[in-house]
């Protein structure tokens, strides 16, 4: 739970400020909340670099920390690009449900309508929903390494077989999503790369966001680190859908902003995908199930959401409930997703309500626990 003492300390600080309204912390206040929570992070964890994003009502603020780059010494800045691993998902639930928006796909469509080679009776009653939020039936966390082409891809899921009915347990899995992403954009001849860059990136000008980094911003990707050595992801299948976007933190405050306060979003069509992918389609114990978000129930206890976090609890097969209709946005959420490559971990959180949220990129994968404990106390004692 949050240092009580801490929240307190700060609030009372601000509301005593000359310049700052009641209840306004400065953004030295910020900084400070922000430090003493990261920079034993780092140490404890054992990261060489960080960036982190806080919006406080309303409005972005930036903290860096340690080296992008530990051979080049270079410096973690505003214009590093990370990996962003799983968080990805939340841009393929968004670009999906802009697909949906435009009457391209229905999320009630069977994965065939967009495969029909998938002739295998299991894939009968699997819709594009099931493979957003992991409940077609129990697919694998990764597609199999030796996947490595199209014919190999159908092989795979033609041969997987399901441990359940379709709807009824969740499983998470970069072969469902992954899935799913690469089958909605099947009616606008886009490729993946190309509908996310042109619907998703560009409206909300994520003009340091990427799939495949260019040439041009290589110097400033920074190295991931995974057992002292630095790694970059390797390619693989569905990569793209499922874990493949690389930004830099003022782009990803962006991207959360945009998610907090879809209503300022211009385009309608992405402002429509912004809110699908918020919905929620099933429950699953306290958690609810979007396209890529998860959300829970604001306020909630700091345990509940860590706890839920661990991959013991996160990767595990439980029941899900279905929401027919789908809940549509709930503000009083704490709205979040983590990710990870083999050398880099992610963590977005926000509370739309409270237009409060935070985005923490690392260049090293360490215990989704750790990231969202963190997470939380940072947010807590800005509220």
């Amino acid at each position: 739970m949050m240092n009580k003492t801490l929240s307190c300390a700060l609030l009372l600080t601000a509301s005593c400020s000359t310049f700052a309204a009641p209840n306004t912390l400065t953004e030295k206040q910020i900084a400070q909340t922000v430090d003493r929570v990261i920079a034993p992070l780092l140490k404890q964890q054992s990261i060489p670099g960080m960036a982190v994003a806080v919006i406080y009502q309303g409005k972005p603020y930036y903290f860096t920390y340690g080296k992008a780059d530990i051979s080049q010494n270079l410096p973690v800045t505003k214009e590093t690009l990370f990996e962003l691993g799983s968080v990805s998902k939340t841009f393929t639930g968004v670009l999906g449900g802009d697909i949906v928006a435009r009457g391209e796909i229905k999320l009630s469509d069977p994965a065939i309508k967009y495969w029909p080679e998938l002739t295998g009776k299991q894939w009968k009653d699997i819709n594009l929903l099931h493979l957003a939020t992991y409940t077609a039936g129990g697919l694998p966390l990764q597609v199999p390494d030796d996947v490595t082409s199209p014919a190999s891809l159908l092989h795979f899921y033609q041969t997987w077989q399901p441990q359940w009915a379709p709807g009824t347990t969740r499983l998470y899995a970069n072969s469902s999503i992954g899935l799913f992403g690469a089958l909605a954009v099947k009616p606008s001849g886009l490729s993946f790369e190309e509908a996310m860059t042109e619907r998703v990136f560009q409206p909300l000008n994520l003009s340091h966001t990427w799939i495949k980094v260019p040439a041009s911003e290589e110097r400033n990707y920074a190295w991931g680190y995974r057992d002292g050595k630095a790694v970059h992801v390797s390619p693989g299948m569905l990569d793209s859908e499922a874990y493949g976007v690389k930004s830099t933190i003022t782009d990803m405050a962006s991207w959360m902003q945009a998610n907090m306060q879809p209503d300022q979003v211009g385009d309608k069509t992405l402002r429509q995908g912004i809110e699908l992918a918020q919905s929620r389609y099933w429950r699953v114990g306290n958690m609810y199930q979007g396209l890529g978000w998860e959300m829970l129930n604001w306020p909630v206890e700091a345990k509940t959401i860590v706890d839920g976090s661990d991959n013991k609890v996160a990767l595990a097969p439980q029941k899900a409930v279905a929401i027919d209709p789908p809940a549509p946005v709930v503000k009083a959420s704490w709205v979040h997703k983590t990710g990870s490559t083999g050398g880099f971990g992610t963590y977005v959180a926000f509370i739309p309500e409270q237009q409060l949220g935070i985005v923490m990129l690392a260049n090293k994968s360490y215990p989704n626990p750790e990231r969202v404990k963190a997470g939380y106390t940072i947010l807590e004692a800005l509220q």
